[in-house]
């Protein structure tokens, strides 16, 4: 349906809401869950070997990439979404295959794009993807949409967990 690259200027058309790039700095400081390829958050005097893991993860990076496509693409059939790797320029509702680049984009083994923001119609949520991460941090969640990424990150092997730090309060 919309399927185009539009400004920051030509949301309101859409009936999106688009997350600029100061808005963008006031989600950071809001709760957060991450999605991830770990059930839950690695103790920080943990044992183990979790930045050897995570290496290795970001050496071979097509799987990791197929797992969030594959989570974004299924979201996007439930709700509108719009992607932006500047915060100023917007894909709403991009083909599978556009999406899948946008992806690549920011996790292929040389990236061109160093972020991924995606925002939810009628939402003030905001998902991050970021260069060299294993995760996807997904910032102030609806409860709805939250209980739906859940399930779709499960249908991949990825988990969903809320951080154990005193400033994430949800």
């Amino acid at each position: 349906m919309y399927n185009k690259l539009i400004t920051h200027a030509d949301l309101s058309a859409y009936n999106v809401v688009i997350i600029t790039a100061m808005s963008i700095e006031d989600l950071l400081e809001r709760p957060y869950f991450i999605v991830d390829i770990l059930p839950m958050q690695v103790p920080a005097d943990g044992g183990g070997q979790y930045f050897k893991v995570e290496q290795y993860y970001l050496r071979d990076i097509r799987r990791l990439c197929r797992q969030y496509a594959d989570v974004l693409l299924k979201l996007n059939c439930y709700y509108d979404l719009a992607f932006s790797h500047d915060a100023e320029h917007w894909q709403v509702n991009p083909t599978p295959e556009m999406l899948v680049r946008m992806v690549k984009a920011c996790l292929s083994d040389e990236p061109t794009e160093a972020c991924l923001y995606v925002t939810m119609k009628e939402s003030t949520m905001l998902l991050t993807l970021q260069r060299d991460a294993t995760h996807m941090t997904l910032y102030n969640p609806a409860d709805g949409p939250l209980q739906l990424i859940r399930q779709l990150t499960q249908t991949v092997g990825l988990f969903v967990w809320k951080p154990f730090d005193d400033e994430n309060k949800r």
